[in-house]
């Protein structure tokens, strides 16, 4: 089944066009991706392991859950859908705190980047078929050498790092 994303402008702003995954995106335009880090109450972080079978990154691990946001869907719903399809976690809007967007033009993306606190039973993690093979809790103490020693999607190591590790 097809996958239609919405156009935007690098500003951000929506136009007319319809996007189709796998299908080359217009010059000047963007498809809208949103990532979101979980963090348990106990402060350990939710790290999920890409599918080897994956095209990018297989088997490393994603600090986040997200993807690309569908047709019509806003950055919020668009990564409430995507926590809940990858982790089986059902969040609501207020539990979102958005932390960064940018634009990465060499991939036509723009990216709104949340993070969320949860409080749901540690081992109730579901994983995604094709999408996830594996999770781990990282408690705070062994975030330093779990990012040093483990395979983990560079850029998402950098906001972990940014969010949890580097404070003054």
């Amino acid at each position: 089944m097809a996958e239609y994303w919405d156009a935007y402008l690098a500003n951000g702003q929506k136009t007319e066009h319809i996007l189709e995954r796998g299908k080359a995106i217009p010059q000047g335009l963007y498809h809208l991706v949103v990532e979101c880090i979980l963090v348990h109450t106990d402060g350990s972080i939710l790290f999920m392991q890409r599918d080897g079978k994956k095209a990018s990154y297989p088997h490393y691990y994603e600090a986040t859950a997200g993807g690309s946001a569908l047709f019509g869907e806003s950055s919020e719903t668009a990564i409430l859908r995507e926590i809940a399809e990858k982790t089986g976690i059902h969040l609501q809007t207020d539990q979102l705190i958005h932390y960064h967007h940018f634009v990465a033009h060499d991939d036509q993306c723009i990216f709104d980047l949340f993070w969320a606190k949860v409080d749901n039973r540690k081992d109730t993690i579901t994983l995604q078929d094709g999408e996830t093979s594996d999770f781990i809790w990282i408690a705070p103490a062994d975030l330093p050498n779990f990012l040093e020693t483990q395979l983990v999607i560079p850029r998402q190591k950098e906001y972990v790092e940014q969010l949890f590790l580097e404070k003054e």
